[in-house]
Order: C-alpha cells, then sequence, then structure tokens
C-alpha cells in the first residue's frame, strides 16, 4: 500500500489488529495500535478497542482489558456500549470475580447503556458455566423479561445445558417443552443438549422420546450423542428399541459407519429378535 502511494486508514488497522487478536499475538495487535496513533496519525477507533479487550479477555488479563475501557472513557469520540461491557461481564465470571459484575451493571447504568440481550446472556452464561447456579441464572432469565429484553435462543441453551450438567435433565425438558410458550421455539442446538444431557444421565427412553421429535423436525443429534445413545441403547433398551433407534437415526443421516457397524454387530448376535435386513435398504452411511 505505501509502495503504492495509498495511505492506511482506520479501517486498515483494524483489520490487522482484530486478525492478530483472533491468532492470540496481542503483542504484535498492541504494536499496531501504537504504530497507527505514533506513525501514521490515525487515532484508534471502538473497533480497535473492542478487538483488543476481547482478546485480552481470552487470555484471561481482564485488569488490562479494564484499563483499555477506562482509556476510552478518557476519550470522547470513543463510545462504549453493551457488547464491551458483555465482553467484561462474561472475562470476570470467568476468573472468579463475579463480585465485580454488580459495578460493572452499575457503571453500565450510570453510562445510560442499557443492559441488552447479549449482556444478560453473558451473565447467564457465567452462572451457569463458571459458578454452576443455574438458578442465579434463571434469575437473571426473570430479570430480562421484566425490563423488556427479549431472551433469544442463547438464553434458553445456555441454561438446558447449564441444567443437563448438573443432572437436572428433567428441569431441562420442562424448560424446553416450554419455550415455544416464552416466544422462542427450541432449535437443533437446543435438542442436541437437552438430548445429550440425558444420554450422559442414562435416561435412555426419555432421550428416545427427544429423538422422535428431532427426527420429525429433520434434527440430527450430536455425534457424540449419538455414540452414547447406541451404546445406551444396545445395554438397556434390546434389539427391538435398537432396530427403531438405528433406522430413525438413519433418517436425519446421523450414523456413521463406525456406529452402524458396531450396533449391527451386536444386533446380528440375536437374529431372532431382529429383523434387520428388512431396513438394510433405508439406511444412510455418512
Amino acid at each position: 500500500m505505501l509502495q503504492r502511494q495509498i495511505a492506511p486508514t482506520v479501517v486498515t488497522f483494524g483489520t490487522l489488529v482484530a486478525a492478530f487478536c483472533d491468532c492470540g499475538r496481542l503483542e504484535e495487535a498492541f504494536g499496531v495500535k501504537d504504530a497507527m496513533a505514533k506513525q501514521y496519525n490515525v487515532r484508534p477507533n471502538a473497533h480497535v478497542y473492542a478487538s483488543l479487550m476481547k482478546g485480552l479477555c481470552q487470555r484471561g488479563d481482564v485488569d488490562k482489558a479494564v484499563r483499555l475501557k477506562e482509556e476510552m472513557v478518557a476519550s470522547a469520540d470513543l463510545g462504549l456500549d453493551s457488547a464491551i461491557y458483555a465482553t467484561l461481564v462474561r472475562a470476570l465470571f470467568r476468573g472468579g470475580r463475579k463480585g465485580e459484575v454488580v459495578g460493572l451493571l452499575e457503571e453500565m447504568k450510570g453510562r445510560d447503556i442499557q443492559a441488552d440481550t447479549v449482556v444478560h446472556n453473558a451473565m447467564i452464561a457465567g452462572f451457569c458455566e463458571d459458578e454452576g447456579d443455574v438458578d442465579a441464572a434463571f434469575a437473571v432469565l426473570d430479570d430480562m423479561q421484566n425490563s423488556g429484553c427479549k431472551a433469544d435462543a442463547v438464553s434458553y441453551n445456555t441454561l438446558v445445558a447449564g441444567l443437563c450438567k448438573l443432572g437436572r435433565w428433567r428441569d431441562a425438558n420442562d424448560l424446553v417443552e416450554d419455550m415455544p410458550r416464552r416466544g422462542c421455539p427450541p432449535d437443533v442446538v437446543t435438542y442436541r443438549m437437552l438430548f445429550d444431557g440425558m444420554c450422559v444421565a442414562g435416561a435412555f427412553h426419555e432421550a428416545d422420546q427427544v429423538l422422535d421429535e428431532m427426527v420429525f423436525k429433520g434434527f440430527a443429534p450430536s455425534k457424540d450423542g449419538v455414540t452414547k445413545f447406541i451404546q445406551g441403547t444396545e445395554r438397556e433398551g434390546g434389539a427391538v428399541l435398537l432396530e427403531s433407534v438405528l433406522c430413525r437415526l438413519a433418517k436425519v443421516n446421523a450414523l456413521e459407519s463406525t456406529a452402524w457397524e458396531k450396533a449391527v454387530t451386536s444386533a446380528l448376535n440375536d437374529p431372532a429378535e431382529l429383523m434387520m435386513e428388512k431396513h438394510l435398504d433405508n439406511l444412510s452411511f455418512t
């Protein structure tokens, strides 16, 4: 660019900073930030700061990210937004510093920055994934609804995953069933989390019912979920249920060849119970 006498712009530098941050090369990213101001007289914009803060938070250096936020506050032309606060909220939870989140939210309020869905989702994820406190996460969901902030699929999927992680798959199932009433129908991620959670808990008959609904909607379970489900079905469900499971999994192309071979080998050990050959033409391999 310089050889062609094309001056780099803030967009050029912002792209470089974001690329370095995505690769974890933060020292080089900060080098670009310094060079753009000192050598090219181009002031870093909010996008540059947001990329740097995200990279620092991913590395666990929350204090330095907060200092960057203060740099933004000191600059009249750099506006803070909810996404920056959401990044900091999530990082504080990951760092075991949830006590500082309240102060950050109060700061947002003082700056007239609305805590939107992204901020609330960061809190829900923090309580579910870092604190293991799903009840507190549900309190955040209630606060969203009371403040007129609409929860999205990320909100509910995080809660479903958190409940399943604690072995509370029945509560997770109740939440999934209630999602349409709440204005957010479950998606393929929702079903996969619920299905996997039931399989981990050994609730294979309940997982079988979820599989039925998934197949009806054209959703395929995850590979890990399929493996656990087939193993559990072989162990507890018997050959007849295994036959039904294999055929339904095949309808959504969710059977890998290794899983299929293992299941068929087991099933053919008891040919009196299972007439597998009549379904061979319906099965797909991936």
